[in-house]
């Protein structure tokens, strides 16, 4: 092969286009798989799948030794899916053939796993990967939650071993920035309150939340990252990949209002999701700033800069991705 080419799943979805388009950027050759069709720059500079990641011709291709890595961000990301046969097949068991046939052709595999993996934390502080299991956390509240913790574990348990080129799972925290209002409810808070913003909609929070922190990353953190881990020898095994600053709401609304130069239409409403919502989270970083030293962390200062260029964003298209 002339350069290096990855195989990004999910590159229709909100995470997946910024990660394909990192890797343009970085001169990789990119092929995409989706059930969708990507964004139409993407269908231009890169070999577009519509189908399922797990198709026999893309496992064959990836047996085959056809890409250097695979970067794989396909899944069922509701987490308020309860069928847990087809979170089951989704996001464990197809992901389990993916990452087998890296494995006897020798090539990289990145995944996407989740922050949700740790579920309530005991004690307001950074939580490092070995915290799950722990009486740190509660482990996962939801099915999707735990769709993702069964994976990693899968993982951990197979390939135990750091051998080349090896493979590292991703627990992304909050992950905010544009091209995801497709998701709608599933989108992130951050997202979904500075679009409410900037249409000078009424900002609906959830009542037992205004003190609730959550760690939030920008998306071109996220793909950078992917990026870089894709094409790195970092040891194997399951990373935390957030800003490891945990932001609340109250400060959130803060930001919108200051963003606004107005006060805020506030509607405080009832958690329809008691006992199965993380009230804070934050991940500690250090396994990954030791892994892969020349990445950049965003600061809480880059943290309220993309949120403000997001809001920005908003206003210049009324809302529209």
């Amino acid at each position: 092969m002339s350069r290096q080419s990855v195989l990004v799943t999910g590159a229709a979805g909100f995470v997946g286009r910024h990660v394909a388009r990192a890797f343009l950027g970085s001169g990789y050759r990119v092929t995409t798989v989706d059930l969708s069709e990507p964004p139409p720059d993407l269908c231009r500079e890169t070999t577009v799948n519509v189908g399922s990641f797990d198709d026999p011709a893309i496992l064959g291709a990836v047996e085959a030794g056809q890409f250097t890595a695979v970067v794989h961000l396909a899944a069922i990301s509701s987490t308020v899916e309860d069928d847990w046969q087809a979170l089951e097949r989704t996001n464990v068991t197809g992901p389990a053939e993916l990452a087998e046939r890296c494995a006897r052709s020798g090539t990289r595999f990145v995944y996407a796993s989740s922050s949700s993996v740790y579920g309530e934390i005991a004690e307001r502080r950074p939580l490092p990967e070995n915290a799950l299991g722990s009486s740190a956390c509660s482990g996962p509240l939801n099915a999707y939650a735990r769709s993702k913790a069964t994976f990693d574990a899968h993982m951990a348990t197979r390939y135990p071993d750091d051998g080349e080129p090896g493979w590292a799972g991703l627990r992304f925290t909050n992950v905010f920035g544009t091209g995801e209002q497709h998701k709608k409810s599933m989108a992130s808070i951050i997202g979904q309150l500075l679009l409410a913003t900037a249409r000078q909609e009424t900002l609906k929070v959830f009542a037992d939340t205004l003190e609730a922190s959550r760690d939030y990353i920008p998306v071109a953190a996220v793909a950078r990252t992917c990026a870089l881990m894709a094409g790195h020898d970092a040891p194997s095994g399951v990373y935390n990949l957030g800003s490891g600053h945990a932001v609340s709401f109250a400060e959130l609304l803060r930001w919108c209002s200051e963003f606004a130069q107005t006060p805020l239409n506030v509607q405080l409403i009832a958690n329809p999701h008691v006992g199965r919502y993380q009230y804070w989270t934050c991940a500690d970083m250090s396994a990954l700033e030791t892994a892969l030293p020349t990445l950049p962390r965003p600061g809480p200062d880059d943290l309220r800069s993309a949120a403000h260029e997001l809001y920005l964003h908003f206003k210049k298209t009324n809302g529209c991705i």
